[in-house]
């Protein structure tokens, strides 16, 4: 449970300081006269604040453009967007993606980094201090710019203290991801599942932007989903909710690698088509590859396309229950697994009338956005998780492994 800060002076600060900050952020450029109106907060008080993010180099001053005046030019602020910069990574399983964006969340620098997928999570965190390290230096960027290290990976992640739970795709458990890379690196890390980073993505920056209700369900390796609903991301008690892979399709149907049985995930996954192909006929489908089992579903193999027109009807009554539990404005399906095309989406378009409650599929604008296989969405939604984190208003505690963080930017940079 979340603790609300104890009452005292420098808990006004940093909330005053907050409310500027998103108030310069929000309105691009804005005069110290208008700040005050907008925050209700003295003169003085503003000045001061001002003056200390100008200081910090979070925020600069430029001249407005005001056409016929004459005379001096009022003097505006606005987001000093070189003021520092996020590192956002996304953690595969034989690697990780690495971007480096500004304070308006552009990327500035990118890296794919291949790791061993048989290294342990020690020696994998690791890898990752050095490569952060590394392409900071090699950006160009001093050290003590970096805001915050993003960290995206699959697994059952508690957002507020940085463990990853249980990962079985990365085969860890109880690994205290935020702690290791905060002790390391000596900034703040937000660590999130991958899902979730790509939603905050979609809602920053893709089709998601100005809408307060959308969902976004992935399919590859595994079956995710992140959704914002009403502005909020969806989360549940200790933050491991929304797992749309792990709802039950099948009554003893096929096994998950989860350990559970019927499984949207064991059905509609890379893995699960995979599995369903080799139990079909493990003499001719044993040990194909997911591009070479959609390959031969393409040219016309029968039981494949049997097996893909399974995974798309159970995708579609996924989505469906999804659509009728949330009643989103904008439904985004993205993935590696919509490598198949049609064969998954044709038997979905075909599924969803006939399990989607009333209208809630004519109100519901469903996207299907190709893949990026060079994970930078992912990666730029970690990022974003350091930027929310600077202009988020300081009111809670927060733990992050054993250690408290603290809520103001003064904090941040290390010496």
């Amino acid at each position: 449970m979340r603790r609300l800060r104890a009452g005292s002076k420098q808990v006004i600060r940093d909330i005053n300081r907050t409310i500027i900050l998103n108030l310069i952020k929000a309105n691009g450029a804005i005069s110290r006269a208008k700040l005050t109106e907008l925050s209700s907060l003295a003169p003085p008080t503003v000045s001061e604040i001002v003056a200390g993010l100008r200081d910090q180099g979070l925020i600069i001053e430029t001249a407005a453009v005001v056409s016929g005046r004459r005379g001096p030019r009022p003097v505006l602020l606005e987001l000093n967007r070189d003021g520092g910069v996020a590192v956002g990574i996304m953690l595969r399983r034989d690697g990780m993606n690495l971007v480096i964006t500004n304070l308006v969340a552009d990327v500035i620098h990118r890296a794919n980094e291949p790791f061993s997928s048989a290294a342990g999570p020690d020696e994998t965190l690791e890898l990752v201090v050095q490569t952060v390290r590394h392409e900071v230096r090699a950006a160009g960027i001093a050290w003590k710019k970096v805001i915050g290290l993003g960290v995206a990976m699959t697994g059952v992640i508690d957002r507020a203290t940085g463990v990853c739970g249980e990962s079985y795709i990365l085969g860890w458990h109880d690994v205290h991801v935020g702690g290791i890379l905060r002790a390391a690196l000596g900034v703040p890390v937000h660590v999130d599942n991958d899902t979730m980073t790509l939603t905050v993505a979609e809602q920053h920056f893709g089709l998601g932007q100005n809408r307060d209700n959308i969902v976004l369900v992935t399919v590859g390796r595994g079956v995710g989903m992140g959704a914002f609903i009403n502005g909020e991301l969806l989360r549940g008690y200790r933050n491991v909710g929304a797992e749309f892979g792990h709802i039950t399709m099948v009554l003893d149907g096929p096994t998950c690698p989860c350990g559970k049985r019927g499984c949207l995930e064991a059905i509609a996954s890379d893995v699960g088509i995979v599995q369903a192909a080799a139990a079909v006929d493990p003499g001719e489908y044993g040990g194909a590859t997911i591009e070479e089992l959609t390959g031969l579903a393409a040219a016309g193999d029968v039981p494949l396309r049997q097996i893909f027109e399974q995974a798309g009807v159970a995708l579609a009554t996924g989505v469906s229950n999804v659509i009728n539990l949330f009643g989103p404005e904008l439904l985004v399906l993205t993935g590696e697994g919509l490598r198949a095309g049609d064969l998954l989406l044709e038997p979905l378009r075909r599924t969803l009338p006939r399990c989607t409650f009333g209208k809630r599929l004519e109100m519901t604008e469903i996207a299907v956005k190709p893949w990026d296989p060079a994970w930078e969405p992912w990666a730029r939604g970690a990022a974003s998780l350091v930027l929310d984190d600077m202009l988020r208003l300081p009111l809670y505690e927060r733990s992050e492994g054993r250690h408290a963080v603290s809520m103001g930017r003064d904090n941040l940079v290390p010496e």
